[in-house]
């Protein structure tokens, strides 16, 4: 049992549970084994493990920059804190990626920079000129449609 104080103060006791609730990010079936779940059954047939959504991500950019891309997997957000998650995405990735691909998962060492580095990066990303050419207004999507960000950013 670990004892983990939630963001209300109040403190609770979880035991092998911790353990399962990460492998769903690598098997998505095991969703199905949790009470309350067994609805979930139905769709888990379509749904894929965090390794197979990174290869089939990189299988969609251009052959030239793969072998770059699978040396510098970058994880962020309040997910990637879980305790060996890079270590087991990168075993996962190296089973089922190429030979000749050089698996590399990149995580900060530092737990607050790690979950919060998706929102640096946004602002870094907003705040740049080229990238303010490309924002528009809830009306003007509203009036073109989802289709806008296609014309919009290209």
């Amino acid at each position: 049992m670990t004892s983990y104080e939630l963001p209300d103060g109040q403190t609770i006791e979880i035991g092998a549970d911790r353990f399962k609730a990460p492998d769903i990010l690598f098997n998505p079936s095991l969703a199905q084994t949790i009470p309350g779940m067994e609805n979930f059954a139905e769709t888990v047939s379509s749904v894929r493990g965090l390794p197979q959504m990174v290869l089939e991500s990189i299988n969609k950019c251009d052959v030239d920059i793969r072998r770059e891309l699978f040396s510098s997997i970058l994880l962020a957000g309040g997910t990637a804190s879980m305790q060996q998650l890079k270590e087991r995405l990168e075993k996962d990735l190296l089973e089922e990626s190429p030979q000749a691909a050089r698996v590399k998962v990149l995580a900060s060492g530092n737990a607050t920079e790690r979950r919060f580095s998706v929102w640096i990066g946004g602002s870094i990303l907003a705040s740049l000129g080229s990238f303010q050419q490309m924002w528009f207004s809830k009306s003007e999507f509203e009036e073109h449609g989802a289709s806008y960000v296609q014309r919009k950013c290209p």
